[in-house]
């Protein structure tokens, strides 16, 4: 089955605060730069590709407040989450989103208005790094962005598993290799 959906969708407010509380109670932390360019550097080790650099990452979690969280010293899980505007969440349905360097029109600014969530990246360097990294995902996606869709690439077989027994389904038009779950929840039960 392949998504198809082109619609609009009305925006929830995340409170930041809940989702930095919820990801330590996994052991994750917001990443300063220092641990961004560890966990990039982690991140493509894992996958054996490039990703954002950095500075871009950086950038992105300087406009949504949110983007960027690791665990670990040194540093053995990442994820990367982009919180997305109403136009963002269309951009990334139509292929116009640029994952490594998105418009900042298409990210949401500081938890607000958030039509969607595109994760960018999770990846963790043993068994325990793992595990943390998808329940902390499950928690964040189910407790927090329910109410919205969330995408994904997939990148690799595993990962494309992974989204099939999570309910994702690859979306026809979209970005290469473009997975959603569409709203696990009505848009009245914002976070």
């Amino acid at each position: 089955m392949s998504a198809t959906r082109n619609r609009i969708t009305s925006g929830i407010r995340v409170d930041i605060a809940q989702v930095a509380a919820r990801a330590a109670d996994f052991g994750f932390r917001r990443a300063n730069f220092a641990d961004i360019a560890a966990g990039v550097a982690l991140a493509e080790s894992l996958m054996g590709s490039k990703i954002a650099t950095a500075e871009e990452v950086a950038r992105m979690d300087a406009v949504t407040g949110m983007t960027a969280w690791v665990r670990g010293e040194p540093i053995d899980g990442v994820f990367l989450t982009l919180p997305l505007s109403a136009e963002g969440e269309r951009a990334v349905r139509n292929g116009a989103y640029v994952p490594g360097r998105p418009d900042p029109e298409h990210l949401a600014w500081h938890g607000k208005d958030v039509a969607g969530v595109y994760i960018g990246v999770y990846a963790g360097a043993t068994k325990e790094a793992r595990r943390a990294v998808m329940a902390v995902a499950a928690v964040m996606r189910v407790e927090l962005f329910a109410p919205v869709p969330a995408f994904a690439r997939g990148a690799t077989e595993d990962g494309r598993r992974s989204m099939a027994s999570l309910g994702f389904v690859p979306v026809d038009g979209g970005l290469p290799d473009l997975w959603v779950q569409e709203p696990v929840a009505s848009g009245s039960e914002a976070a």
